[in-house]
């Protein structure tokens, strides 16, 4: 099994990364976490050999924001030729009509075809909890977002958590993975800061900070914590204090930038 960080920032792509996507593939199988603009990545060589002579091609939705999902109007051009589900959680999870989400944002004004019309694509609807899709278990559970997203975990070897707040269930959901992938829109530090209230205040309406996420990460004993999900507004620099900052919580922690690759399991 192999991750590729196809996309690792959040809300808007810039020069240096594309917003939310994550690839596992295990030689027979590409399972691809949100479908921000680093889907487009899949169409560039070498990134494009991950889709080579695989039999399923499984895409997972975390929520319906246009930063994870702009890359489904990519779809016609991306997987032309092969058979993709898509698989969304059930409407007990976020509140969608899963028949409705995805429907509703693919369709004549905004794309060329409605996503009905799009051959080989199908939907597969998500419970919570576990649910087996190519050959591995796939547990998932809700988070606290606006517009509520949900967490994914992956059979022992993952768990992604992007787009919430720091909770305590993400620890349990995500106890002993190899890699636990999380958000961090902030590093944290600021806390401590006076003149960053609003700065804090108005990033912990929706989202984590870089030392929360190590703190769950602790927790939950993982194996390596990947922090993503960044904040497009802040730079590298921020970016590589903030991954310090993290490692003074839980050593094993790690910014990689978009297109880094690593084995997983064993």
């Amino acid at each position: 099994m192999r991750l590729t960080l196809l996309g690792t920032q959040g809300w808007i792509p810039t020069g240096r990364r594309e917003t939310t996507c994550v690839a596992v593939d295990d030689d027979r199988s590409l399972l691809v976490f949100d479908a921000g603009t680093g889907l487009r990545r899949l169409l560039e060589a070498p990134w494009r050999s991950l889709l080579g002579d695989i039999t399923e091609t499984h895409l997972f939705l975390t929520h319906y924001h246009l930063d994870h999902v702009c890359g489904l109007a990519y779809v016609p051009g991306i997987f032309a030729g092969h058979r993709l589900t898509v698989h969304v959680p059930e409407m007990t999870l976020n509140g969608v009509d899963p028949e409705k989400g995805i429907a509703e944002l693919i369709r004549r004004p905004y794309n060329p075809r409605a996503w009905r019309e799009l051959e080989g694509v199908t939907i597969d609807v998500l419970v919570a909890g576990p649910n087996d899709v190519a050959g591995h278990e796939v547990r998932v559970r809700p988070q606290d977002h606006p517009d509520t997203s949900v967490a994914y975990r992956l059979d022992d070897l993952l768990a992604l958590a992007t787009d919430t707040l720091a909770e305590p269930a993400t620890a349990v959901f995500a106890r002993g993975v190899g890699v636990l992938l999380h958000e961090a829109w902030i590093d944290g530090v600021e806390e401590a800061d006076p003149d960053k209230r609003e700065f804090v205040r108005s990033a912990y309406l929706a989202h984590s900070s870089a030392r929360q996420a190590a703190a769950i990460a602790a927790e939950a004993s993982v194996g390596e914590l990947v922090l993503m999900h960044l904040n497009p507004l802040l730079d590298e620099s921020y970016y590589r204090r903030m991954e310090m900052s993290a490692r003074d919580v839980f050593a094993p922690t790690s910014v990689y930038p978009d297109l880094y690759q690593r084995e997983l399991g064993g």
